[in-house]
């Protein structure tokens, strides 16, 4: 697939933080971040991915190759395609057979009845993208109020360690792509010390998800950090935008929309 070097909407190149976090976070490059729409009381965060262990910061004592702009796919400028049948096996094969430069690709499941395929970035920081396509079932209208009373069964991305942490952001809103309604979970937890027990406890989620149907077919797009939990919150939250991951989910919804 073709994949530009300008803004989100032209081209796609995101410019990352590995290396301007350890400067200081000077000189950021700028990016075009999608603009949503969330209820009242929402706050800034970003997305999900978890583990255990000591803290440390992502990519410290490695080898890895860390990136500064990574290619994600170039938007259609059109709205998704409209299904008017439950897709075929053929289809889900076409949408699982899809590259992208600097993405490492991993079909975790593809059967008559659905897909999910994940992508991984190749360098550091770690970030991946989940996208997930069946046939509708309780495709509920895309309408945020609607979709607000589900918040609960929507933390199911959340470790149950975050869920209910006071600190964890978790928010529910609506982003339009080409005018077609999406509804996106944006969630921001942390989680890491020594319990009673002198048990160490770690768990962290930096996730972006993005929702649609079109009555027929349903398909979600999760943008997370997955790599090594940092010392902080806001370190993971440096390394892996809200911005970023909302761009990068965007840009891979529309692509799977536009080839089912």
């Amino acid at each position: 697939m073709a994949s530009g070097r300008s803004a989100l909407g032209r081209g796609a190149t995101l410019a990352l933080l590995a290396a301007v976090l350890a400067a200081g976070c000077k000189d950021r490059p700028k990016t075009q971040p999608v603009q949503p729409t969330a209820g009242p009381g929402s706050a800034p965060g970003a997305g999900s991915g978890s583990g255990a262990g000591a803290a440390r910061a992502a990519g410290s004592g490695e080898d890895a190759p860390k990136q500064n702009e990574l290619d994600i796919p170039k938007l259609a400028g059109t709205p998704p395609i409209k299904t008017t049948t439950p897709l075929a096996r053929a289809q889900y094969e076409k949408m699982a057979a899809l590259e992208y430069p600097g993405w490492k690709r991993d079909v975790r499941r593809l059967t008559d009845k659905g897909v999910e395929v994940r992508y991984k970035t190749q360098a550091r920081p770690i970030l991946a993208v989940t996208l997930t396509a069946t046939p509708c079932f309780d495709c509920i209208p895309l309408e945020l109020p609607r979709w607000k009373a589900k918040t609960d069964a929507l933390k199911n991305l959340l470790a149950p360690e975050l869920r209910d942490r006071k600190d964890t952001i978790f928010e529910v809103g609506e982003v339009r792509l080409a005018g077609a309604p999406l509804i996106f979970t944006y969630q921001l937890g942390y989680l890491a010390g020594v319990d009673d027990e002198g048990q160490q406890r770690s768990a962290f989620s930096d996730a972006y998800a993005l929702y649609h149907h079109d009555g027929v077919n349903q398909i979600r797009v999760v943008a997370q950090y997955m790599d090594d939990q940092t010392a902080t919150r806001d370190d993971m939250a440096n390394l892996a935008p809200r911005d970023d991951l909302a761009q990068i989910a965007l840009a891979f919804l529309d692509t799977y929309t536009h080839a089912w």
